[in-house]
Formats: C-alpha cells, structure tokens, sequence
C-alpha cells in the first residue's frame, strides 16, 4: 500500500466532505465525520497483518478499533462504522477515482467500503457508514500522517 505504512498514525480526511473521521467523544462508540481538530480521537494507528493482507485501524484515543454495528456477515449498505474492542479487518485499496488521492477503506471480502454518508455531506456529526463501493469521493480518505 503506497500512502499507508504499517504502524503509522494518520488522520483520515474524507475526499468529498473535508471532514475526518472521529471516535464521537459524546458515547465513545459512534464513527461521525466532524471538522479536524488535532484531538486523539481523530488519530488512527494502521496495522498489517501480512498473513492475510488485511488491516486493522486503532484509535490513539482510546483501546478501541474501526469496525462495523453487528455481524460482518449481515453487512449492507447503511451498516454504522463503529467503534469495537477488537482488531477488526478491513481491505485497504488506492483510490481508483482518476484525480482523488487516497485510499479506499473496505469490509475485508465484501463489496462494501467506508463512506461518509449523505454523499459526503459536510455537516459536523454526519455518520459515517458502509456503502456498496461505487465511484464516489465520500467513500475515499485521505491519510495524513500526524506525528
């Protein structure tokens, strides 16, 4: 994966929006889109595990990770990302959008990628969700390294 390093820690900046995704302070649980403020709950600590090619994605806030509402297997489109006890595995793909940079987050073996709903809707507090992958900028994030 070319713009993410394992180990590293990156705000996640959603390519249409302009928000990023933050670990909602109000119930520690929800993933909302919200305007960036430097906060730990908005810093993100990837993990690879080459045995499989997946990723994990751990808040620096908090001993939480980026996971789903419910079974993986009962995913579809409006599923609530949210916040899990666990490593949770996600697929991580160059944008394939020509002219947006980022990457793509995805449920690992399905179709259905992280998107900040509403089409990207710019609103502090706007859920950000799974949706089936399509070519929109709401569903790219932009990786920018904090130190």
């Amino acid at each position: 994966m070319a713009c993410i390093q394992n180990q590293r820690i990156y705000t996640l900046r959603n390519c249409q929006g302009g928000t990023v995704i933050d670990l909602s302070g109000a119930d520690n649980y929800s993933m909302i889109g919200y305007r960036d403020h430097n906060g730990p709950n908005q810093a993100w600590i990837f993990h690879h595990d080459h045995n499989d090619d997946t990723w994990s994605i751990k808040s620096v806030g908090a001993d939480k990770y980026l996971g789903i509402e419910g079974d993986v297997n009962d995913a579809g489109n409006g599923t609530r990302v949210v916040a899990v006890s666990f490593p949770f595995k996600w697929d991580i793909k160059n944008s394939d959008m020509e002219g947006v940079e980022g990457i793509r987050i995805l449920l690992h073996g399905h179709k259905f990628s992280v998107d900040l709903s509403d089409k990207g809707n710019a609103t502090e507090g706007t859920p950000i969700q799974l949706w089936t992958r399509w070519h929109g900028a709401n569903q790219i994030w932009a990786p920018v390294e904090r130190k």
